[in-house]
């Protein structure tokens, strides 16, 4: 499931997974996107503790339907026109990592960065930002601030910059 809400002028893309990343939400996401256009910079971030899951690990129509929305996700984020921050509130896993990692910031409040969940590494929020992985964390409350002003930031809006008002 895939929620969309206004804020300052930005697209806030808040993702709702299971325990898996699946085709669906992916093709929702990619859906959302395309709807944001090129008008509205974009914060992606999850529910529930989980920023994004990895895809199902199992081989299967469901993997590759996943995989096929996930690399059409990743090409979307990556080229949008405006600022992506991706506002990691919980865990980013594999294919949620790579969604992460194709915004243009990453700010996190809490959970793990687990970049490939074969290694079995992962990163907390401080040492996501100590070995560059993120740019900034903050607390969990603020958390869509952070970002919104990140996004200032990005456009060069220094009222944006201070404050989401």
């Amino acid at each position: 499931m895939i929620d969309l809400e206004y804020q300052a002028g930005t697209i806030v893309i808040r993702t709702r997974t299971g325990p898996v990343l699946t085709g669906e939400v992916l093709e929702g996401l990619s859906a959302a996107i395309t709807y944001v256009g090129a008008v509205h910079p974009i914060v992606l971030t999850g529910a529930d503790g989980v920023f994004a899951p990895d895809l199902d690990p199992m081989i299967g129509p469901g993997r590759t339907r996943a995989r096929t929305y996930l690399w059409r996700v990743l090409r979307e984020l990556r080229a949008h026109p405006l600022p992506v921050v991706a506002a990691v509130n919980g865990d980013a896993v594999g294919a949620g990592y790579l969604l992460a990692e194709a915004a243009d910031v990453r700010v996190m409040s809490g959970g793990f960065l687990q970049p490939s969940p074969r290694s079995g590494v992962s990163y907390c929020a401080r040492t996501a930002v100590t070995v560059g992985l993120v740019e900034h964390r903050c607390a969990a409350a603020e958390l869509i601030e952070a970002s919104l002003r990140q996004i200032g930031r990005l456009r060069g809006n220094a009222v944006m910059a201070r404050t989401t008002g």
